[in-house]
């Protein structure tokens, strides 16, 4: 299976700043919007399932939604339960535990995985393992130590990979994540 990260087919952090009528130009319907209905039939023609993150419009309210689905059939659609990039998304209000090759899988992305109850509701729910998709690393944010790669240390990566390794793994990136996500 392949899994994305947040947002992965529409993105994630210039979603901060958008309007509501910005945003719900980017939002679609799940199932029945393009880019689900895309992931489907690339999911159909390799074989193999996949789960990505989009913006999903639902009546009056947009969701931060991450889709599971193999062949051309959605097996689960999560809604994030705490988001915050921009006020204008609005909460999940449930768990999500669904079969896939023989194993029971619960999703929650990003900053619901800070939270232990949610781990635990998942898990008591019947998840074996659970998708926890993120964009975390190397993003600002109000965390200290939290901000973009310096774009010289980008820029030298092929000449001076050290240094570019080090912020990855440094508390920008790896070791701000692995703060959180071991709930």
């Amino acid at each position: 299976m392949i899994s994305f990260h947040e947002m992965s087919v529409t993105a994630y952090t210039f979603t901060k700043d958008l309007t509501l009528d910005e945003l719900t130009e980017l939002a679609e319907s799940v199932p029945d919007g393009n880019s689900a209905q895309e992931l489907m039939r690339i999911s159909d023609d390799y074989d193999i399932p996949v789960l990505a993150g989009l913006v999903e419009k639902n009546n009056d309210k947009i969701y931060n939604t991450y889709v599971a689905v193999s062949g051309n059939k959605l097996l689960a659609k999560f809604r994030k339960l705490h988001p915050f990039i921009n006020g204008h998304l609005s909460a999940g209000n449930k768990y999500e535990v669904f079969e896939l090759q023989g194993w029971k899988f619960g999703i929650l992305i990003c900053y619901d995985n800070n939270i232990i109850e949610n781990i635990r509701a998942t898990t008591l729910l019947g998840a074996e393992l659970i998708f926890a998709p993120h964009v975390t690393g190397c993003t600002p944010s109000s965390m200290p130590g939290r901000d973009f790669v310096d774009d010289e240390l980008w820029e030298n990566r092929k000449t001076d990979p050290v240094p570019l390794r080090l912020e990855f793994d440094g508390p920008k990136g790896r070791r701000w994540l692995m703060r959180w996500l071991p709930a």
